[in-house]
């Protein structure tokens, strides 16, 4: 399997490094550790791979955000999406939103306020109860995700299953008439490209939404 490390990526943790892969049967799907070795374990875990396979890894680009700056692409973001990767991407999003929602619509107001007070966060992060960390998917996917390429945002809904259901539907219309080749820079937020943001977006509530289900049984298991 081919690997692309963004070394001090700083997305799980300040200064962690993340191994992406581009590989279709595993779009969207990332390491995080410490450092690359642990992001790229990580990423042969993730993907099923076994002990000793981040040996094989092949990584064939590696990014260090301390040289770049943050948000940078990769050589292979710059290709234009191919509809394979567009495909895989709305399969994973409404894969991923129906979970979601399933965990959000059964969930109490007592679920919803819940907040693990041994969570770590990243020092930027403000998600966190279970309904902060269900709008927080959504934010970004209609109003971070989509509107660093052009593309349109949408108004947060004001409760957070309708937020759900409204910006699903939103992203996944977007991003099945989005041109293949965007590409766009910010002085604040980096590169962006179509590719980059279809693997970021079957990336992110995946793994938000292992967070969530574990807060959800959180709650369930310490009432009051």
């Amino acid at each position: 399997m081919r690997a692309y490390v963004d070394t001090r990526a700083g997305m799980a943790e300040d200064g962690w490094s993340a191994a992406w892969t581009f590989d279709l049967a595993h779009w969207g799907t990332c390491g995080q550790g410490p450092d690359d070795a642990a992001a790229l374990a990580d990423l042969a875990e993730r993907c099923g791979l076994g002990a000793g396979a981040a040996e094989a890894i092949d990584v064939v680009e590696r990014v260090d955000r301390a040289e770049s700056g943050d948000e940078t692409v990769f050589e292979r973001d710059l290709a234009p999406a191919s509809d394979a990767e567009r495909g895989a991407t709305l399969a994973v999003l409404a894969r991923t939103r129906a979970r979601t929602l399933d965990l959000v619509r059964a969930a109490p107001p007592g679920v919803l306020a819940y907040r693990d007070p041994g969570r770590r966060l990243p020092a930027y992060a403000s998600w966190h109860t279970v309904e902060q960390l269900a709008f927080h998917i959504a934010d970004t996917e209609s109003r971070y995700y989509l509107p660093l390429l052009g593309l349109p945002a949408r108004e947060r809904a004001g409760d957070v299953v309708t937020e759900l259901e409204k910006s699903g539907a939103h992203v996944r219309s977007v991003v099945s008439t989005m041109a293949p080749d965007l590409s766009r820079v910010w002085p604040d937020h980096g590169s962006w490209t179509s590719v980059k943001v279809l693997r970021r977006l079957a990336w992110h509530e995946r793994g938000e939404l292992d967070v969530l289900a574990g807060l959800v049984d959180q709650a369930v298991e310490n009432p009051g």
